[in-house]
């Protein structure tokens, strides 16, 4: 259940990351849609990055208590 869980959680990932390096750089012309709904892009994006940043904080403390 948790691998599927993180391959799905992977992809979101993905498709937010993918969506801020094309608003960054506008490799390609979004639909309308999209502008109407970005408010909604931006903060499941920014919860996105939230999660992933506390994920990371709490594996390097895993590592780093094998460590000693």
């Amino acid at each position: 259940m948790r691998n599927k869980f993180g391959k799905w959680f992977f992809i979101l990932h993905l498709i937010f990351g993918l969506y801020f390096v094309n608003f960054a750089f506008g490799y390609f012309a979004l639909p309308e849609f999209f502008l109407d709904v970005e408010k909604w892009i931006f903060l499941i994006g920014g919860i996105l990055i939230l999660l992933g940043g506390f994920h990371h904080l709490r594996t390097s403390k895993r590592r780093n208590k094998k460590d000693y």
